[in-house]
């Protein structure tokens, strides 16, 4: 009678410790955006992902120094990963305000050369960090309204594979209006848009509200973003998902159900020090998904970058 009866006050214990409106996910996982080069190690971080349990994952080379850098590892990665690893074309970060002929014919090239399902980010906004590289503008800046973008999407947009738009919200009336028009231009394109853009529920609601053809990562999203070098555009970010409870704020929860057509679970597991925490990060975003209905979970945890990747 003493053993029931501590089994039940254990049983009590636990339900109320878990997450107001909690469910359990327990499908599959769809990390949709990686991102690699040598430092991190190219076997080592697959044996991470493997490790952690997913099932598949959407992977880039970072090429920092030259048109193409590491994207020959990739493919040998990928190769022997054939069933975890879909590629994607690799991110370029030598763009000097506009988008380059060089890029665009490698790129052109080379997604129908290596068959790839998505086009590896483009950094259009990218405040600096603490613990990286420093501009005299306190950013990474490349005109969405530029030629080379535009002849660039021209091309791209027959390809039917999204386009990785690394936009960051914290100078909206700059940018909003650009890439609205872009995103309007375009329609047959569709673009991705990394971490939310580090925005709010509300420029979240609008832009996807707006444009149906672009879709978000809900990747970095878990907590408020810190470390930005700049405190005018530090103050212009977005809140993070989870209350000091680890629960799902409510006006984030709303938007992840709203749009559960539209947003990805992503790492976006990039350098050294985030790859060694891929297990952990996982870790995180499972218990997000646990406190989504499951039908919501599986769309953003798998389905919709099945979908959005032309795996299916």
């Amino acid at each position: 009678m003493i053993f029931l009866f501590k089994k039940i006050l254990i049983c009590t214990s636990l339900f109320f410790s878990l997450p107001q409106n909690a469910y359990s996910y327990d499908g599959p996982l769809f990390d949709a955006m990686a991102q690699l080069d040598k430092k991190p190690g190219f076997n080592k971080s697959i044996e991470r992902v493997k490790k952690a349990g997913v099932t598949k994952i959407a992977l880039f080379a970072r090429s920092r120094k030259s048109l193409g850098e590491h994207e020959e590892d990739l493919i040998r990665l990928q190769q022997n990963n054939k069933t975890l690893v879909v590629l994607g074309a690799p991110k370029y970060f030598l763009h000097i305000n506009d988008i380059g002929n060089s890029y665009i014919k490698r790129t052109l090239k080379n997604i129908d050369k290596y068959n790839y399902s998505f086009v590896g980010e483009i950094l259009f906004t990218h405040a600096d960090k603490t613990h990286g590289r420093q501009h005299s503008s306190g950013e990474t800046y490349l005109d969405p309204s530029g030629k080379g973008v535009a002849d660039f999407l021209v091309k791209v947009s027959s390809k039917n594979i999204p386009v990785m738009t690394h936009w960051e919200f914290y100078d909206w009336e700059r940018d909003w209006p650009k890439f609205s028009k872009l995103f309007l231009d375009f329609p047959n394109q569709k673009f991705i848009i990394p971490h939310m853009g580090f925005g709010s529920p509300k420029q979240v609601k609008l832009i996807l509200s707006t444009h149906d053809n672009v879709y978000m990562t809900i990747s970095k999203k878990d907590k408020d973003k810190g470390s930005i070098s700049d405190p005018i555009k530090q103050s212009k970010f977005g809140s993070g998902f989870l209350n000091d409870k680890n629960q799902l704020k409510d006006e984030w929860k709303e938007i992840l159900i709203e749009y559960q057509n539209k947003l990805l679970f992503a790492t976006d597991a990039h350098k050294k020090h985030r790859w060694k925490k891929y297990r952990q990060i996982i870790t995180t975003y499972k218990e997000i998904l646990d406190q989504l209905p499951e039908k919501v979970a599986k769309k953003i945890a798998y389905s919709n970058a099945e979908s959005l990747y032309n795996l299916k």
